[in-house]
């Protein structure tokens, strides 16, 4: 579907003056989420810690730092806010008998944000604006994602609906499902195949819902997270002395632990020792996590300090800057036994890099699973900003005797970078079917490339979870 432009016949300034409402609220909202460190600096300067519950005043700058934050407007409407992101509410008011009355103008000074608009984009959408150093957001939809790249380039990507991106080169519609990249506020907005990388957090935007009365009920709604200890599936990656990882987890009886908090606390399963036994994999996990994803069937993050039983028997010691990535999720029931069908991704945890530098702006990934005979394939996209690197990796996925858990039967990654070809390269992958009739997956994955002309190898490490389409039949090609 191609993106219309159309000229743009008034200044983004001219807009922002445009929407500056009267306030008809004591507060826009609360906060429903915040790790600690997270600040609202008021427009003199003055700063002020936030937590679930604090207040949100306009004039006010959210400064998550390295933690992430979810606020809630009086409207209903949703923002997550990523690390190392400054968020601004410009101005806000909201009556829920005059929509006339509606307005939102906000702006994201850096770092990255999802979003999901309340009853102001619903009522009154001339009034909902969102403000970049780029381009101007405007409303036609629901939901979008925005994150300000390394060289000040934005990325935008609408999810539901369509957004539209002013600036003074004019205005751009982005429908359903397509990105686009601004560099500059004169510079007419480009279709991108990149998508913002926003790892979900404790709890993902999309699995919130409006309040009953979003002005006397602005409390949060949260989902049922994944807490207990389970006979279910589970992988983690570690990274080997030689730039590659390793997923760990395909064996017996696995099992696993998730705290209240959401975060796996410990994990185990047996593997066969060529005929002279077995051999126990897992073990606690001490020290700290950051729990990337938790939504009921599957649970995702990043561990840092010492996991025993990972990498030799004593365990191994993991860092913020490459930490112990997992995935886990609740045991198949009703595993299909025919029929093919597509996962998409649609979480994971934030990747780690190392070797050439790592400055990655888009993950996406597929699955596809033939369920007559427990084979399939995967394919996944990577955007790395440092070296300009644009990758696809495809391969094949050999299942094991149950169905269950795959892996990759070693693919060779192809892409660009500023340099040229990529040279060399491979793709790892790990993971496991989940979930009532396999609903879920999860895998952790590794890809490794060397760019045309140099020596310097770079290593992305980090899980993801995909989600099942609808089960097709199984088709086969009769010559």
């Amino acid at each position: 579907m191609p993106i219309t432009q159309f000229r743009l016949t008034m200044t983004a300034g001219a807009i922002a003056a445009l929407f500056a409402p009267t306030l008809y609220a004591a507060s826009a909202g609360r906060v429903d989420f915040a790790t600690p460190g997270v600040n609202a600096i008021g427009p003199g300067g003055q700063s002020r810690p936030v937590s679930r519950g604090s207040e949100l005043q306009t004039g006010e700058t959210i400064d998550t730092g390295a933690g992430r934050a979810q606020l809630r407007f009086s409207d209903g409407g949703l923002v997550s806010l990523q690390p190392q992101t400054q968020f601004r509410l410009e101005t806000y008011g909201y009556d829920k008998d005059d929509s006339n009355k509606n307005s939102i103008v906000m702006s994201l000074l850096k770092g990255g944000l999802r979003t999901i608009t309340g009853l102001i984009g619903k009522t009154n959408r001339q009034g909902y604006k969102l403000q970049t150093a780029t381009a101007t957001v405007g409303i036609r939809g629901t939901e979008m994602s925005i994150v300000i790249l390394a060289n000040n380039t934005i990325l935008f990507n609408c999810t539901d609906g369509a957004i539209d991106l002013t600036n003074q080169a004019g205005t751009v519609t982005l429908p359903a499902g397509r990105s686009a990249s601004v560099s500059s506020s004169t510079a007419s907005p480009s279709v991108s195949s990149e998508k913002p990388f926003l790892p979900p957090g404790s709890y993902s935007v999309t699995q919130l819902s409006l309040p009953t009365n979003p002005v006397q009920d602005a409390q949060t709604i949260l989902p049922t997270i994944l807490t207990g200890t389970f006979a279910g599936q589970w992988r983690t990656i570690d990274h080997l002395p030689n730039g590659n990882a390793q997923g760990y987890g395909d064996g017996f009886t696995p099992t696993f632990t998730v705290g209240t908090d959401g975060m796996l606390k410990s994990y185990s399963t047996t593997t066969p020792d060529f005929g002279y036994g077995t051999t126990t994999t897992g073990g606690t996990l001490t020290g700290s996590g950051i729990v990337d994803g938790n939504d009921g069937v599957m649970a995702w993050g990043r561990w840092t300090g010492t996991a025993a039983g990972i990498g030799s028997s004593s365990g191994a010691t993991y860092t913020a800057a490459d930490p112990l990535h997992y995935v886990v999720g609740l045991p198949v029931t009703a595993l299909p036994t025919s029929g093919t069908a597509t996962y998409t991704m649609y979480g994971g945890t934030t990747p780690s890099c190392t070797g050439g530098g790592c400055g990655l702006v888009g993950i996406s990934g597929s699955l596809s699973v033939n369920f007559g005979n427990f084979s399939g394939s995967y394919a996944m996209n990577v955007s790395n900003s440092v070296g300009s690197a644009n990758i696809s990796a495809t391969g094949g996925l050999g299942f094991d005797g149950a169905g269950v858990g795959f892996n990759s039967t070693g693919s060779i990654v192809s892409g660009t970078t500023s340099t040229g070809n990529i040279s060399s390269g491979i793709a790892n992958l790990s993971g496991f079917l989940a979930g009532p009739a396999a609903s879920h997956a999860g895998a952790v994955y590794n890809v490794t490339y060397t760019p045309y002309g140099t020596s310097l190898s770079t290593s992305i490490n980090g899980a993801a979870v995909f989600q099942r389409g609808a089960i097709g039949p199984t088709i086969i090609n009769v010559q």
